[in-house]
């Protein structure tokens, strides 16, 4: 299949990383209602703990467990296979017409625009929640491929009044911030439309896009079929990053009072308030929309789950060969990660082509919003009042007491630091099936496909029969308060694959700037280092969803 494309679409806002990093801080005034710009962040390699580059871990697979790698017919999660002669919907959903406005006029700061949820049903209630003036129209658009358009037009909400709002609040002991505004148009998600990524964008009388906000469309649950392939978007984390009203989990950018960090930052976000970046839509542009267009470009047989779901919508799992993930999903709640250890357990695989993930435990609970509308992070065991009465609960990292659960032996491996430049990814057990069809062999490497951050192999936290794919030489800012905390690691990036005793097969990558090597929207770029496309990558995420998930599809 031809993997060039065209580009698309202007730069986007740079990470926040690298906001938190330049020390940069954004007023209170400007946080409370603008849609802003954004910004970027930047470890001494010590490779001392890494095995050395191809080992198997740990000798050997536990007795009756499969070779390590995966099959896609092997799984025990009853999904069935998809034969090869039999088209994905996903790619009959993708021969309808397409319509490139949902990305057409942006004119960001005209209004701002909420849907306070992370995930909808077929036929639930939206409350679009917006400001602004005038009246505008709601068009909703389903994101995907579409013969390059990039979206499908699914329904207009037209003659929406816009108007003011009340002033947000804020909680002084957490740093909450939740915009609480009023109900401007009462509608219902999308039915007979196919799960995936919906955007509701804003426009105005003379044509020019001036909000817009996300939301997934979740599988209709009494469809008997279900995809193979779920794919689980990192709202939780994007909210995490939201400075919107002054705060987030990173910063304080308003000078409030907040009791419970000293000053520093939030330890609580809502969903009851506008994405801060990107005119409403948030990381949705920078983290996830270059996998997401790849996946409907190729026809995989795949539906789409906000990562709050593997809490509140749990049974949405079920029947599926491989859970996908890509970009940044650092923040989980107990429930999520519970959630995917028994997909594991029950044979279900799992590929993390992402970094950073599942790193700091999170509660998500009930706000007057809606049911899951506030995340609690308190970042800290000493400053989280739960930790005296359910101490396996506390807001710290994973892999720090008194949880003590790091994630290694879920993902295989575990974030190590922010990169100070991006680096290449380095190619370590060339057999592997993740690299047939790419002409790769050791030691080649792939341009800067390795940042913002990375993980490593931790050997003495590894599952048996673990498979190293990359070893990547990278320069750590090993300084940066954001350090890992417990386990300090090495300036070296892992890629790892490892097969559970339940025969289910977990890939990780170690990098969240996989989707820029495989679609050229947007700007894919971290501290003004581009990643190109690269045909090489595309293959590799072929070969997994084939190994693991949908199977060889039809030409």
């Amino acid at each position: 299949m031809d993997e060039d494309e065209r580009p698309e679409s202007r730069p986007l806002p740079i990470s926040r990383r690298q906001l938190l990093a330049a020390g940069l801080a954004v007023g209170s005034a400007t946080a409370l209602g603008a849609c802003g710009s954004g910004a970027v962040s930047t470890p001494n390699p010590s490779a001392a703990s890494v095995a050395a580059a191809g080992d198997v871990i740990a000798s050997a697979v536990p007795s009756g467990t499969p070779a390590a790698g995966g099959s896609a017919t092997r799984s025990s999660s009853g999904a069935p296979s998809l034969p090869p002669d039999v088209a994905s919907p996903i790619r009959a959903e993708n021969a309808l017409l397409g319509n490139p406005g949902w990305d057409a006029g942006r004119v960001w700061g005209q209004a701002s625009v909420y849907l306070g949820a992370a995930s909808v049903g077929p036929g639930e209630p939206i409350r679009v929640r917006a400001t602004g003036n005038g009246v505008v129209s709601v068009e909703w658009y389903r994101l995907g491929w579409y013969g390059g358009a990039g979206g499908r037009l699914v329904r207009v909400d037209k003659g929406v009044k816009l108007g003011g709002h009340p002033a947000s609040s804020h909680d002084r002991v957490t740093g909450l911030v939740e915009a609480g505004w009023p109900t401007t148009l009462h509608t219902t998600a999308p039915v007979g439309v196919r799960s995936g990524m919906v955007l509701a964008v804003l426009r105005d009388a003379s044509g020019r896009s001036v909000a817009n906000a996300p939301v997934v469309l979740r599988p209709d649950p009494t469809d008997a079929r279900r995809a193979p392939v779920l794919f689980v978007s990192a709202a939780c984390t994007w909210q995490a990053y939201n400075q919107w009203g002054g705060t987030d989990l990173y910063g304080n950018y308003g000078s409030l009072p907040i009791k419970a960090t000293q000053n520093h930052r939030a330890a609580q976000v809502s969903f009851d308030r506008p994405y801060y970046l990107d005119g409403g839509a948030g990381y949705l542009r920078r983290w996830e929309l270059q996998f997401i267009r790849w996946m409907e470009r190729h026809g995989r047989d795949v539906e789409y789950i906000a990562d709050w779901d593997l809490e509140r919508n749990p049974d949405l799992v079920n029947g599926r060969r491989l859970l996908m993930m890509a970009g940044h999903p650092e923040y989980w709640s107990r429930p999520m990660r519970a959630r995917v250890e028994a997909a594991v357990a029950a044979g279900i695989n799992v590929a993390f082509l992402t970094g950073n993930e599942v790193y700091w435990q999170t509660r998500i609970e009930d706000g007057p919003a809606g049911p899951g509308t506030r995340i609690t992070c308190y970042k800290s065991r000493t400053a989280d009042p739960i930790m005296a009465t359910q101490p396996s609960l506390t807001t710290c990292r994973w892999r720090e007491a008194p949880v003590s659960e790091p994630e290694a032996p879920l993902i295989g491996q575990m974030y190590g630091h922010i990169v100070k430049r991006v680096a290449d990814w380095v190619v370590q057990g060339q057999g592997h099936w993740l690299y047939e069809g790419t002409g790769l062999s050791n030691g080649d490497a792939l341009a800067n496909l390795v940042g913002q951050e990375y993980d490593t192999l931790f050997p003495d936290l590894a599952n048996p029969g673990t498979i190293v794919l990359a070893r990547s030489p990278v320069i750590a800012d090993i300084n940066n308060p954001h350090d890992p905390g417990a386990h300090p690691s090495p300036g070296v990036h892992n890629s790892t694959v490892y097969t559970a005793q339940s025969g289910a097969t977990v890939i990780a990558a170690g990098t969240f700037q996989w989707p820029w090597a495989i679609d050229s929207y947007g700007d894919r770029s971290y501290l003004g280092v581009a990643t190109p496309v690269d045909k090489r990558v595309s293959r590799m995420t072929r070969n997994i969803f084939d190994r693991l998930g949908d199977g060889p599809l039809a030409p």
